[in-house]
């Protein structure tokens, strides 16, 4: 059902409002995706570790771990995974995924023993370029945007 506005201002303050609801979760759901996608592709299927086990629960590929802030129709998605503690890893807190994507200390994060995995393996910039270059982020607002009643001639 369309909607009708008299003023201008509400016009333009519901589809914000449309706007952030669809980033929030249409586009980001799908830029998820593509992230989880790239963590298989240029991380797990790159070698089998033989010094650790991967974690099933909140390492990189933790759908939770992958989060979405959204504010004035600006979204920005983050992987918060943090090191494992029970590896006994010189690394703490937040970085993993910095660590993963631009390998040994680039950005101020170091691997404990030597290995293939040392190198840059840059799922989070893969994923940002396919984001850039592809239409399924698109599609999926466009989705979205149609499912709030606002469609294009």
């Amino acid at each position: 059902m369309k909607k009708e506005f008299d003023e201008w201002d509400d016009l333009m303050n519901d589809i914000k409002s449309d706007v952030d609801d669809v980033l929030s979760k249409e586009v980001f759901d799908e830029v998820r995706d593509i992230e989880m996608e790239h963590i298989q592709t240029d991380v797990f299927s790159q070698y089998t570790p033989k010094i650790y086990e991967r974690r099933s629960n909140g390492g990189i590929d933790d759908p939770r771990n992958i989060v979405g802030y959204e504010k004035r129709m600006h979204l920005s998605v983050v992987n918060e995974a943090q090191f494992n503690d029970d590896y006994g890893t010189y690394n703490h807190g937040y970085g993993l995924p910095q660590l993963i994507n631009d390998g040994d200390s680039r950005n101020g994060f170091y691997y404990d023993f030597p290995g293939v995995y040392n190198a840059p393996r840059p799922f989070i910039d893969n994923a940002v370029e396919e984001v850039e270059r592809s239409e399924r982020v698109d599609f999926a607002f466009e989705d979205g945007m149609k499912k709030r009643g606002n469609t294009m001639i």
